[in-house]
């Protein structure tokens, strides 16, 4: 396709104008790149480039996210609200000596523990345990003497604690 046959924009990806971009680049002027800045500006294009998410998906990363205190021992970072299921999945973080009290479930909820040991009245669960609570269902108070990491999702309530 020649030049003067450029579709309009309107056929462009993204409305970009090919012919601008053609006279834009037939103007720049070669200049030569240091070895180590050509390495470090490709490098930081290759990490944008797979950095991109697939379509449907979301990222939440470790670093720089908010943890909200519970209490002195406890604290939660929320990493996903369905706002439409009225759920959420968060982690939960207590350190020895924590405690969330007992509470009741308005939704089905998976607790699943992934670092340290905790109880739920005087069930223990472990790293690697899982553990399910239906609807309507009471978690006696969760408490941990070694420090504990748990994935939770369950009910969301805007102005609740997790």
């Amino acid at each position: 396709m020649s030049r003067d046959d450029t579709p309009p924009m309107s056929d462009q990806p993204e409305g970009i104008d090919t012919r601008s971009l053609e006279h834009f680049a037939a103007s720049l002027v070669p200049s030569k790149i240091a070895g180590d800045v050509r390495a470090r500006i490709w490098a930081q294009i290759r990490e944008r480039v797979a950095s991109q998410l697939p379509a449907g998906t979301a990222t939440v990363r470790a670093e720089g996210a908010e943890w909200i205190a519970l209490s002195p021992l406890v604290r939660f970072r929320r990493l996903r609200v369905d706002f439409e299921a009225g759920s959420q999945t968060i982690l939960v973080r207590a350190e020895p000596g924590g405690f969330i009290p007992r509470h009741r479930h308005g939704q089905d909820e998976e607790f699943i523990v992934l670092e340290g040991e905790c109880h739920i009245g005087s069930h223990h669960l472990r790293a690697g345990d899982a553990h399910f609570a239906a609807a309507g269902s009471w978690h006696d108070d969760i408490t941990t003497q070694t420090g504990v990491l748990v994935l939770v999702r369950g009910e969301y309530q805007p102005n609740a604690s997790p």
